[in-house]
């Protein structure tokens, strides 16, 4: 029998380094469409992820 353990570090840090590029995506189109509110939203999901990224 397999046990299930979750994820692992690197799966985590992986999935999160794709959430950060999505965001950072959707923070670049703000910008060019003049969107402020879109783009400080973006940012603060950007430092969020990158916090969680240090450990």
């Amino acid at each position: 029998m397999v046990d299930d353990i979750g994820m692992t570090n690197e799966q985590y840090k992986g999935m999160l380094v794709d959430e950060r590029e999505d965001w950072e995506e959707m923070k670049d189109i703000a910008e060019k469409e003049g969107n402020k509110t879109i783009a400080d939203f973006a940012q603060k999901k950007i430092d969020k992820i990158n916090e969680k990224l240090k450990f």
